[in-house]
């Protein structure tokens, strides 16, 4: 990668850098979706099953999310 540095701008190191993180965060997200439409016992991964989108949970949040007090 150092020899590739050298022959391209920083700007441009710095742009195929974010696509090829996004194109990890794709993949994995494919991943997830793929081991959830397997049996539990067949998955390699713990995957938590969907929750509702956005808005309140009725108070329920992720161990370790901060929460503020609603207004």
């Amino acid at each position: 990668m150092a020899l590739m540095k050298r022959h391209i701008t920083d700007e441009i190191y710095a742009s195929f850098r974010m696509r090829y993180k996004e194109c990890i965060r794709m993949l994995n997200g494919l991943e997830k979706t793929l081991e959830r439409k397997l049996p539990a016992h067949e998955r390699r991964w713990q995957v938590a099953e969907d929750t509702p989108g956005y808005g309140n949970d009725n108070g329920r949040f992720p161990p370790g999310w901060p929460t503020t007090p609603e207004t």
